[in-house]
């Protein structure tokens, strides 16, 4: 039996073992490296790019942090190069627009694509790959969101988030010295992403004590290490500290690890997902900005709490949901917002998305209770009047 909580992040690409859950689980991720000074130590990854024609992708930001350094070596190293930098000022945004433009612009004869860059380019990269069958490389320059190592794409298409089918990473590379110095809301989003996992997981088990579903008890140790040891370290993010940097990547590929184990993205997404897509959605359909998904995830993650709490006597037996106040407790350590109103969230569209969230996906989790029992209006009434006063 693999020991799966006491593995290294290198060591858990290439996995494949038979779970005690009864399921086999793999990662078809062929490298992963998270490490310092990354490109002085180009032996460590230059033999997985084993292809001469090479497609990058970057946006304008990770072309200056990491992506131009990158290119600069591989043309030293002598493979053709064809590179494209999204230029947009605002963030970049995973839509039709965005994946026809890399259609348009990637050369017939490439045989690797190579993202530099966090979110939105591993989502474009992943989905690129799997629809021309190109294999590809992310190298991460934030420890920003759990994709690294998922095998879907959310994409936003006719304004709606939808998850596409797509394809893992060949290899996930991670500099901590890039990392570090990413924007610190890029921190706190892929640490919100991180504190996700308490409900994310909550409600796995709420569903397999409601509706008997498929559960792994490994996943879920192997995930709740992860998330406990960025937890632990928490006061430290604002110092950027190097070290907690790379806790919360590695947690982050955990997170995506995982949800390969289980063929969907149970162990890492539930109703504080949900709430957070919608309020992305209202922004996008309002053609304005909206905050990054990591910080939606981390207070989404305090609102679930919180119905939770609003839910205990209607909660089944062996259910031990999180503490809002020691959810709290974790934002403020880490310097990170947890109140809706703070994010920016307009009152309306915050008591809306408690009553529709669960619209989004056709996932059982505590809102879907809570809609079953007529209490969702309730609830929305009752927290955004905690929340807005």
């Amino acid at each position: 039996m693999v020991d799966l909580l006491n593995l290294k992040i290198e060591q858990m690409a290439g996995l494949n073992f038979k779970c005690e859950c009864g399921r086999t689980h793999k990662v078809d991720i062929e490298k992963i490296i998270v490490g310092n000074n990354i490109l002085n130590a180009k032996n460590s990854f230059m033999d997985i790019i084993n292809s001469e024609n090479l497609f990058v992708v970057a946006d304008k930001n990770t072309y200056k942090s990491f992506g131009k350094e990158l290119i600069t070596l591989l043309k030293r190293e002598n493979y053709q190069i064809t590179e494209f930098i999204f230029q947009n000022e605002d963030h970049l945004i995973p839509n039709e627009k965005s994946v026809g433009r890399l259609l348009i612009e990637i050369p017939k004869n490439v045989s690797l694509i190579i993202g530099v860059g966090s979110g939105t380019i591993n989502d474009l990269c992943r989905f690129l790959s799997y629809k021309l069958n190109i294999p590809y490389i992310i190298f991460a320059t934030a420890p920003s969101m759990d994709g690294y190592a998922s095998m879907v794409s959310p994409l936003i298409v006719e304004g709606f988030k939808r998850t596409y089918e797509a394809t893992y990473a060949k290899a996930i590379v991670a500099d901590t010295q890039v990392l570090r110095n990413a924007p610190l809301e890029m921190i706190h989003a892929g640490f919100g992403d991180i504190l996700g996992k308490f409900t994310s997981l909550t409600d796995w088990k709420l569903s397999k004590l409601t509706n008997h579903e498929y559960y792994c008890e490994k996943t879920v140790e192997f995930v709740e290490k992860a998330r406990d040891l960025c937890v632990k370290n928490a006061e430290k993010i604002s110092q950027r500290s190097e070290e907690v940097n790379k806790q919360i990547m590695e947690a982050l590929i955990i997170s995506g690890i995982a949800i390969g184990f289980v063929g969907y993205s149970r162990p890492a997404s539930g109703a504080e997902h949900h709430l957070a897509h919608y309020w992305e959605m209202d922004a996008i359909s309002k053609n304005i900005s909206h905050p990054l998904h990591g910080n939606s995830v981390g207070v989404g993650t305090v609102v679930v709490s919180m119905i939770y709490q609003l839910m205990k006597d209607k909660l089944p037996k062996g259910l031990t949901p999180p503490d809002p106040e020691y959810l709290i407790s974790i934002h403020k350590k880490a310097g990170s917002i947890y109140s809706p109103k703070e994010l920016g969230i307009p009152k309306d569209v915050f008591q809306d998305s408690i009553i529709h969230a669960r619209e989004i996906r056709n996932r059982y989790t505590i809102l879907q209770l809570a809609h079953e029992l007529n209490l969702l209006e309730k609830i929305s009434t009752i927290l955004t009047e905690k929340f807005y006063g």
